[in-house]
């Protein structure tokens, strides 16, 4: 009986399961924003895609 309650007390090993956890939901974070259809990727496209359009509109308006 006294094994047992020592083994539900020993609390070594869980700082290192912690970290393992918060590991793996910071690379599927860091996946979901950098992703290649990531939110920030595609922001990313889509702002570059309309400076592109204004800069293609007002060089030709301007010839």
């Amino acid at each position: 009986m006294r094994t047992l309650k020592r083994f539900m007390q020993d609390e070594s090993g869980v700082t290192a399961i912690e970290y393992g956890i918060l590991a793996a939901s910071m690379a599927a974070a860091i996946t979901l924003i950098f992703g290649s259809d990531g939110v920030f990727v595609t922001a990313l496209k889509e702002r570059f895609s309309a400076i592109a359009d204004q800069i293609t509109s007002s060089s030709g308006s301007s010839n």
